[in-house]
């Protein structure tokens, strides 16, 4: 039988102990990645008792919510380190752009289900912490890649990068259809609405990045995205 983990006491303990729920609940999604896991099954798998569980988040959906702030985070410094020129072109932006995605499906699994599901069932004020904070990573991110284009403006950077991921959580959802619906969508008849993700997304990619980049730099006639408005707490 299991044995239940003790009450952490010390701030590294419980660092230990909330990485473990997150490390526990990110094993379980990938097992079924159709539904979020239950604090219970969580708790059950972890050897921490669900009581404890809610100590640490008021809810599965914020649990999920922090593993996919942690996916933000490793994302956007993936593409930072990916890129290596000093003044990269699209094509280097593109791969490091995708590296992360994909080789961690799990990323934009639960991306996918961020809107409709996660963020629906969150304290608002954790919510808008969250969103709070992917602010400032894309902000830093975006004055990053601004530096390396030699731009000295970073608003184009965070846009496109925004852009990018708008094109790529799109194409993830429709590529990556429910498993019980996977089976009947392998028809080829089907492939135009069922397109293969990784070809698509770098095709899609290509059609924004190469159009800036081939412009040396100049500005964009379009409106800019406010970054903050990407992320501030829906009404």
């Amino acid at each position: 039988m299991l044995k239940t983990a003790k009450r952490a006491r010390s701030a590294e303990d419980k660092s230990i102990k909330r990485e473990l729920i997150l490390s526990t609940a990110a094993e379980l999604f990938d097992i079924e990645p159709d539904a979020l896991p239950t604090a219970a099954a969580i708790a059950s798998k972890s050897g921490i008792a669900k009581g404890t569980v809610y100590l640490y988040f008021k809810s599965k959906e914020e649990i999920f919510l922090a593993l996919l702030e942690e996916h933000y985070q490793a994302w956007f410094a993936d593409i930072r380190s990916a890129i290596t020129a000093d003044k990269p072109d699209s094509d280097e932006i593109i791969n490091a752009i995708c590296h992360y995605i994909e080789s961690q499906p799990q990323f934009f699994q639960l991306a996918s289900l961020s809107s409709s599901i996660i963020e629906q069932n969150v304290d608002s004020e954790i919510l808008l912490n969250f969103k709070q904070r992917l602010v400032q990573i894309v902000t830093s991110a975006s004055q990053d890649l601004a530096s390396r284009l030699e731009l000295d403006e970073h608003e184009t950077c965070a846009q496109l990068l925004m852009r990018s991921y708008a094109m790529l959580i799109g194409l993830w959802q429709i590529s990556h259809p429910p498993e019980k619906n996977a089976e009947i969508l392998q028809d080829p008849s089907l492939s135009l609405i069922q397109p293969e993700f990784s070809l698509e997304a770098r095709d899609a990619l290509a059609q924004l990045w190469h159009g800036y980049i081939g412009q040396k730099g100049s500005k964009s006639t379009g409106r800019f995205w406010k970054i903050g408005n990407l992320f501030a707490k829906a009404d």
